[in-house]
């Protein structure tokens, strides 16, 4: 029978008995204005067989390395104290209960990686790794196992593993998108086979012609825009073409999207990252949120400038082309082609009517033959593939409730002879009520258009202007001498949930070590 309990190879000497958070206690308690140097000192000579090495969580995550199954990590409460706090994080949803999370801010782990054990701290964002130190090492390091460690975490952290990489202030990665990806597929898309073929040959022969750049010594590069009104396929067409490159391709592309990048700073944080994992590819979403009269210069720089960009795909999308800065949409060498996903025809609104009937085959309560599709086609004209989505929807809404799919009686309402017959079906009937309502509110929404795009072109005016003033202390960090605040990387960790942001303990200079330093 097996034993309830784990062997955990033991160091070749004994570690020390004496704890680091009584430690911890005194040194908060005014002493000192920089803890890490004094944590670091202590262990020194508390492990004088060991090489303390520190590392910034932000920056090699060990926990989020052993959580994700490529090492051990068990806490060590009977040689050390702990000091957490637990608190509760709401449901994300109505339906959900919610659950317990916990903040740690000091704890001691016994790490496992390969065959080698270490000693782990963490204190607040700052890891303390100590390694046995080989007859070679010097006393102060580096340590060659704890190095090979970060190396591994690094790479780890770098690499898809199941994700995708999106920015939004800095670099996550999305378990969720992933999975969102890999149910996406050409097949959900209703565009026109001739555009779809087309997106498909352009990425994958890019991807796949490397040497053909490379011989007419022209830089591997592209940049395709996808523009149009909203809701006609821009998005779900980016989740097909990703889901190409993840899913389809024996090597597969990695892929960054980015959500907003509203300065210069997260730009220049967005295509580093980009160069670093070329071939790549990169999806700027509501690209004319991006490009603006601030960051015009900056972006063109990036994107075509001095550095090597050679294996980006860079795929912009917008809802108003007519706002695109004439250097984006009619400069080749950045974006060579522009896609315009329109209103969809009458054809391809039947076809879409076709892939609604296709996902209601399985209700025996709906009575949906395949020549209504036509007639529905005919009176949602000028709508788009969302609004379209937006009237199926409400219709079966409304037939659930009222829990039939007959009417059997004519309304009178339009003498229409090409429609009065398919309105003795109740699933048309709600069907085209739903459209006229929807109507109504698509004629609405053009009107606040015209007066959208005024207030927008004054809030542009408003942006330079504010650009040309002595604006001081705009988010600048004081520690960085008025430098811009350093942009941090972090690997998201979606298996053991955090406590929130606010939750977070303060770290912050002793008031008696401040005093006495003035």
């Amino acid at each position: 029978m097996d034993e309830p309990f784990t062997l955990i190879p033991s160091l070749s000497s004994p570690p020390s008995t004496k704890p680091l958070f009584p430690t911890l206690l005194s040194l908060t308690s005014a002493k000192t204005a920089d803890h890490d140097l004094q944590f670091t000192a202590f262990l020194r000579t508390a492990h004088p067989s060991n090489i303390i090495t520190c590392t910034p969580m932000y920056n090699a995550n060990l926990l989020a390395f052993a959580r994700a199954g490529y090492a051990s990590a068990t806490r060590d409460t009977a040689t050390d104290s702990l000091s957490t706090w637990r608190g509760f994080v709401p449901p994300g949803t109505r339906s959900g209960q919610g659950g317990l999370a916990e903040q740690v801010h000091f704890a001691k782990y016994i790490y496992i990686f390969g065959d080698i054990a270490f000693v782990l701290y963490t204190v607040g964002a700052m890891q303390y790794i100590l390694a046995e130190r080989s007859d070679s090492e010097d006393a102060l390091g580096p340590s060659g196992a704890t190095d090979n460690l970060i190396l591994a975490i690094g790479a780890w952290q770098s690499s898809m593993n199941g994700t995708v990489w999106v920015f939004d202030g800095y670099w996550t990665r999305s378990a969720d998108l992933y999975k969102e990806v890999e149910k996406a597929s050409w097949d959900k898309v209703i565009l026109k086979e001739s555009m779809k073929k087309d997106l498909t040959s352009v990425i994958e022969r890019f991807f796949d012609s490397k040497e053909v750049y490379e011989d007419l010594g022209v830089p591997w590069k592209r940049g395709l825009i996808f523009g149009g009104p909203p809701g006609n396929g821009k998005t779900i067409s980016i989740k097909a073409l990703m889901h190409t490159l993840l899913f389809e391709r024996k090597e597969p592309i990695p892929t960054l999207y980015v959500k907003s990048a509203p300065n210069s700073y997260s730009i220049r944080a967005v295509f580093t990252q980009a160069r670093a994992l070329a071939p790549c590819l990169l999806v700027l979403e509501d690209i004319e949120t991006i490009v603006t009269p601030n960051t015009r210069s900056y972006f063109f720089n990036e994107l075509d400038g001095l550095e090597n960009n050679d294996g980006l795909f860079v795929v912009a999308s917008t809802n108003f082309l007519e706002r695109l800065d004439s250097g984006l949409s009619k400069r080749p060498s950045r974006f060579d082609r522009t896609y315009i996903f329109p209103l969809p025809d009458l054809k391809e609104r039947v076809m879409y009517c076709e892939f609604w009937r296709a996902r209601l085959k399985h209700k025996k309560s709906i009575d949906f033959p395949l020549e209504m599709c036509n007639p529905m086609a005919a009176v949602t004209g000028d709508f788009s593939f969302a609004f379209l989505q937006e009237c199926f929807v409400a219709t079966l809404l409304i037939i659930a409730r009222r829990q039939q799919d007959r009417d059997g009686t004519d309304d009178g309402g339009d003498d229409d002879d090409d429609l009065r017959k398919w309105r003795r079906y109740g699933l048309f009937k709600v069907f085209e009520e739903q459209a006229k309502l929807l109507r109504k509110q698509l004629e609405g929404s053009k009107d606040a258009a015209v007066e959208t795009m005024a207030l927008e072109a004054a809030r542009l005016q408003v942006d330079v202007q504010l650009e040309a003033l002595p604006l001081r202390g705009l988010w600048r960090s004081e520690s960085s001498g008025g430098q811009l605040p350093v942009l941090h990387m972090k690997a998201s960790d979606d298996l053991l949930p955090a406590l929130p942001y606010q939750a977070q303990k303060q770290y912050v200079i002793n008031s008696a070590a401040w005093a006495a330093k003035q």
